[in-house]
């Protein structure tokens, strides 16, 4: 009898040892990951942005980046995500038409990308201001991770506004209109499309800049080029050269 009792307590604990070695774990899967989006592409991250024509090139397309971010693990194969307008002015402004998207893809064995939205420079976003939200939508590998880490907002406007220091500043620093001349704001334009960059720097005369400031050898380059642009501009519109908003030429000094 005891002997019979032995080999049962033996068949029993070899059943349960056969059957936790027969139990799988539990595996990671890729497919419940989702993705963070924030606008920039540095880790500081603005709930919405503004962005002003005024201030852009007059290039007809332009690029807003963003960050996607993995809330997960890398994987093993490139992941992709798509995006859509969830709210703001979507009756008014289309994709195709008014703005854009890229191919969204995470490559594999990373957690995040860097990714534009191009926005067009169409009479839609130019005649008023508008807002738009972009969210994710439900194609792709990768979905919607917290709902509010998983949309952005960006605010247009085309609205120019004279710098202030374009016809006076006090030394160590030298007007704006000392290089550009007066101020009109197509010649603003003008001046942000040649250069890369709108121009509402400081031009420091004597001493190192400082943030948001030039020195007098890049303002001198930056106010050649404009020249240079503007006479090749006008070379090839001979019957219609380049005129501010009031009709007058534009010239630089």
């Amino acid at each position: 009898m005891k002997k019979n009792i032995i080999c049962l307590l033996v068949t029993l604990a070899g059943g349960i040892f056969f059957s936790c070695n027969k139990t799988n774990p539990l595996m990671y899967s890729s497919a419940s990951d989702g993705i963070k989006l924030q606008l920039g592409i540095t880790s500081f991250n603005p709930d919405s942005v503004a962005y002003n024509f005024a201030y852009k090139s007059t290039n007809p397309t332009d690029s807003i980046l963003f960050t996607g971010l993995v809330i997960g693990k890398a994987a093993d194969h490139d992941r992709t995500f798509f995006l859509k307008a969830i709210a703001g002015d979507t009756a008014r402004l289309k994709a195709g038409t008014d703005y854009v998207f890229g191919t969204y893809v995470i490559k594999k064995n990373t957690y995040q990308g860097y990714f534009p939205i191009y926005v067009k420079r169409t009479t839609n976003f130019l005649s008023k201001p508008a807002r738009l939200v972009f969210g994710l939508t439900d194609k792709g590998e990768l979905k919607s991770g917290v709902n509010e880490l998983s949309k952005m907002v960006i605010n247009f406007t085309n609205l120019f506004s004279k710098p202030g220091n374009w016809d006076v500043d006090a030394y160590p620093y030298v007007k704006l209109a000392t290089y550009f001349g007066s101020y009109s704001n197509v010649k603003f334009q003008f001046i942000t499309t040649a250069i890369g960059q709108p121009p509402i720097f400081k031009v420091r005369s004597a001493g190192t800049p400082g943030a948001g400031e030039i020195d007098y050898t890049t303002v001198t380059y930056y106010k050649n080029t404009c020249k240079v642009q503007l006479a090749n501009y006008n070379a090839a519109n001979p019957t219609a050269t380049l005129k501010d908003e009031n009709n007058n030429p534009v010239t630089f000094p």
